[in-house]
């Protein structure tokens, strides 16, 4: 028993394994890679999609823009709204009170 008290649990360990992991699609990258590079073809002439090579950018900022924007406006037709509906029962109880 006191021995279990001063013993350290073993640290855990990650191991990660890819979900889909084609090796000979890798390879083939690779190659097409480097042999493009020996004819000194630069820039994307097959069409491939820059989205799986890196060279991806986002757009978080804009689309963060764009809800500010929308927050924005929807308070602001909020307050409006707040205050016509505060104006109509103010005109109704003073309707109320004094006729």
């Amino acid at each position: 028993m006191i021995a279990r008290f001063f013993r350290l649990p073993k640290t855990k360990q990650f191991h990660y394994k890819p979900r889909y992991y084609d090796e000979r699609k890798e390879a083939l990258e690779k190659r097409i890679a480097q042999i493009k590079s020996e004819m000194g073809i630069t820039g994307d002439q097959s069409g491939e999609n820059n989205y799986f090579r890196g060279d991806y950018k986002s757009h978080i900022k804009g689309q963060m823009r764009g809800y500010f924007k929308y927050a924005k406006k929807e308070k602001q037709t909020s307050n409006i709204r707040l205050l016509i509906i505060l104006l109509v029962l103010l005109a109704l109880a003073w309707y109320i009170i004094y006729y």
